[in-house]
């Protein structure tokens, strides 16, 4: 039996390259992500405050999110479109799990229809599972059937989620 161990030097060979090149540019990522990572905190710090949040609380507020540039942008967008307290708003952004798309969702319904309840459209935001698809719902009801925005809101709020498709369930009744 006779073995070909060229083939196989040929392999290791042809992998050394791409060792080095792994090796050598490592360092370089590693080195930047912290930088990264403590620009976004700074981002973050540095937004909420130019929005009305004082220092010491955005400090903190942005050192406890996962996410800090998510929180300040989910900010400064919402009070930039609505009449809200920024210290409201930042309460909203810090407790939601999607805070772009509570930005989103208030940014949406206020540019598209005229609200009289800021708070009101924040709560429905926050409260609903898909706030982007909620928007679109509020927005594409109240405009077709000319609705209030409130009442538009309230049937978007039922309507829920209705799923399709559903597997078969294996329970027998006798």
């Amino acid at each position: 039996m006779v073995h070909f161990p060229a083939s196989s030097t040929r392999r290791q060979y042809s992998a050394i390259p791409f060792a080095v090149i792994a090796g050598l540019a490592a360092p370089l990522v590693l080195l930047s992500a912290p930088r990264a990572i403590a620009s976004d905190f700074e981002t973050c710090t540095r937004s909420l405050i130019e929005a009305g949040i004082d220092g010491s609380t955005a400090a903190g507020d942005c050192g406890q999110a996962l996410h800090p540039t998510d929180l300040s942008r989910c900010v400064v967008d919402i009070t930039k479109d609505t009449d809200l307290d920024v210290a409201q708003t930042l309460v909203a952004c810090q407790s939601d799990r999607r805070p772009q798309e509570l930005a989103t969702c208030v940014s949406d319904i206020h540019q598209n229809l005229a609200i009289d309840n800021s708070a009101m459209v924040l709560n429905n935001c926050r409260r609903s599972i898909l706030p982007t698809r909620y928007a679109d719902c509020v927005v594409g009801v109240a405009k077709a059937a000319e609705l209030a925005p409130a009442d538009s809101m309230a049937q978007c709020m039922v309507a829920g989620y209705r799923p399709e498709e559903l597997a078969p369930t294996f329970i027998f009744s006798r």
